[in-house]
């Protein structure tokens, strides 16, 4: 495959790829090629031991911004909004907002003749595709199953066995927790609880009730008692990488800039309004440009 040079050779890879009837294809934009697929939670293991206390600190401390969410997912979708780790995986259905994303630059830190020097690294496209029967919606059972394990304490999580038999596995004190959570939010949820579901990554069509869900075209990933996407997890999502070089990075982000994705349409709040129009006007003559526009 040749360099990734512009916006017009990345949408030539996209529409050349082979469709495929029984998936879903979603996009993911990493600004180093060194990112795994590992939701935010799973990265550190003071993050992952504490994920119950996270999810109820925040709660505690903004229970206004949560007062309309009525589920688990709904809950997690907003603390990964405010950048509280979680074991979502935010990816988009928009391939144009994965290559804006993998345009971040990302440097890295290399030994040179004893000396420390810092380089920009490569990023890339992470294309992502999904059996259709791993994909759920926002009130599917499966789904309030797998983002209730937030509100497990580590514990509880440990004691989680999934190998044993249906009954068995029902009757464990840890399901029976979890339960107790999923009850919360669905009075009528039947006692049972399938093994394989928390064992299982599901991608999550959520509901569009969200800025930038709306403007990232977003959807997530929700992970049960898996850490990653890999070709050793035997989730059958089928992962290919499309590589964005370095030096390219800024082109690209000039020409997807001209075709309205940029940080003010991808991230709708004042605050990144602000810093893409002072941004655009401090880097180039837009500034004479608007002062020598005749006044309305």
């Amino acid at each position: 495959m040749n360099p990734i040079k512009s916006v017009t050779d990345f949408v030539g890879i996209i529409l050349n790829r082979k469709v495929t009837k029984n998936a879903v294809v979603t996009y993911r934009g990493h600004g180093s090629t060194d990112f795994r697929l590992t939701p935010s939670i799973f990265r550190k293991t003071a993050t992952c031991k504490n994920e119950h206390i996270l999810l109820r600190e925040l709660i505690a401390a903004h229970p206004e911004d949560f007062d309309r969410d009525t589920s688990a997912l709904e809950m997690l979708v907003r603390m990964q909004h405010f950048s509280l780790p979680t074991r979502l995986l935010d990816v988009t259905m928009n391939p144009l907002v994965a290559l804006y994303f993998a345009c971040e630059k990302v440097k890295q830190i290399i030994p040179v003749l004893g000396e420390k020097s810092r380089r920009n690294m490569d990023g890339h496209v992470v294309v992502l595709s999904v059996p259709k029967q791993r994909v759920r919606y926002f009130d599917s059972d499966t789904v309030s199953c797998i983002t209730n394990l937030a509100r497990l304490s580590w514990n509880y999580k440990n004691e989680i066995d999934t190998n044993l038999d249906l009954e068995k596995f029902n009757n464990s004190t840890s399901i029976k927790r979890l339960l107790h959570f999923i009850r919360q939010e669905k009075n009528g949820f039947l006692g049972e609880i399938n093994p394989a579901d928390l064992d299982s990554i599901i991608l999550v069509k959520p509901k569009q009730n969200n800025k930038r869900i709306l403007a990232q075209a977003g959807a997530f990933f929700a992970f049960g008692l898996k850490d990653e996407i890999g070709s050793r997890s035997g989730d059958r999502i089928r992962v290919n990488h499309i590589v964005i070089p370095a030096d390219a990075k800024r082109n690209i982000l000039n020409e997807l800039d001209k075709l309205g994705i940029n940080e003010k349409t991808m991230f709708p709040d004042i605050e990144r309004a602000a810093r893409y129009i002072t941004g655009t006007l401090s880097s180039s003559n837009a500034a004479t440009k608007l002062l020598r526009r005749p006044a309305e």
